[in-house]
């Protein structure tokens, strides 16, 4: 029993890391949509934005609830539960998680406001609607900055956390292979911004050195091979400090390869 316990608390940083960005990529898409479709509304009635008044159905139709719920379901719910079990072991607050909930709470309500639009009754209590649908016409943008500034503010305090995962090897290996996922808009460039803010006194080299490590040891030569170009590919913050990582690189690259020769070669023997 403890044993498991130990195995799935060993996965809770790469959880929290995952679901973190996961979180965050699907809501700035989600603030995106809604602020492209009020620019269309300024742009078509040739008002300002504060000045914009819409009904009940085009203030339902600016934003979207499936992904809203898809969001809330698939990532910041395990998200929440991730850094609960990573950060409340002892009797001190930990503000990342303090913020986590606080996401989850604030887009726990926009769903609820958002369903009281939709579905409130229309049996003669019209004031009551009206009532409604002024706040949350009001509250609707002022939600969705909030939780996007509690997103920027969960990431400068995740990054302050990320060197005490330097050692684990799931968070090294896995923020490689899915850096895609990660950072859509900039795999490599996300990845060195991560491991740059991993490992800040030795910069991201050190990290793909370890990553790379991690996978010859593993015997994943493939990716032990990728790594080691990746980061040769790259540029170190300060080019004094780079030679010695990257003449590590450079051996653990033709170590790789000559590996997956010799394999290579025992397979077809």
């Amino acid at each position: 029993m403890r044993g498991r316990q130990r195995e799935a608390r060993r996965g809770l940083p790469w959880a929290v890391i995952e679901h973190h960005f996961g979180s965050k990529n699907k809501f700035l898409a989600i603030f995106r949509a809604y602020e492209e479709r009020v620019a269309d509304l300024v742009r078509d009635r040739g008002v300002p934005r504060e000045k914009i008044q819409l009904n009940a159905l085009e203030t339902v139709e600016l934003f979207d609830m499936p992904r809203l719920q898809a969001l809330l379901r698939e990532e910041v719910l395990p998200l929440r539960d991730a850094a609960h079990s990573l950060f409340r072991d002892h009797n001190i607050g930990e503000p990342y998680d303090s913020k986590v909930s606080r996401i989850y709470h604030e887009l726990s309500i926009l769903k609820e406001e958002h369903l009281s639009v939709t579905n409130f009754p229309r049996d003669g209590s019209a004031q009551d609607f009206a009532r409604l649908f002024e706040e949350v016409s009001l509250y609707y943008p002022e939600r969705l900055r909030r939780v996007r500034d509690l997103f920027a503010a969960a990431q400068r305090r995740l990054d302050s956390l990320l060197p005490r995962f330097q050692a684990d090897t799931i968070v090294l290996r896995s923020a490689f292979l899915f850096r895609a996922r990660l950072w859509p808009e900039g795999a490599r460039t996300g990845l060195v911004r991560f491991l740059r803010r991993m490992f800040p006194e030795e910069g991201h080299l050190r990290g793909f050195l370890k990553i790379g490590k991690s996978f010859i040891r593993a015997g994943f030569y493939d990716q032990a091979e990728e790594c080691a170009l990746l980061g040769l590919e790259t540029r170190a913050a300060k080019s004094g400090a780079a030679e010695g990582p990257r003449e590590d690189l450079e051996k653990l690259r033709a170590k790789a390869a000559a590996e997956k020769r010799a394999l290579e070669e025992t397979q077809a023997s």
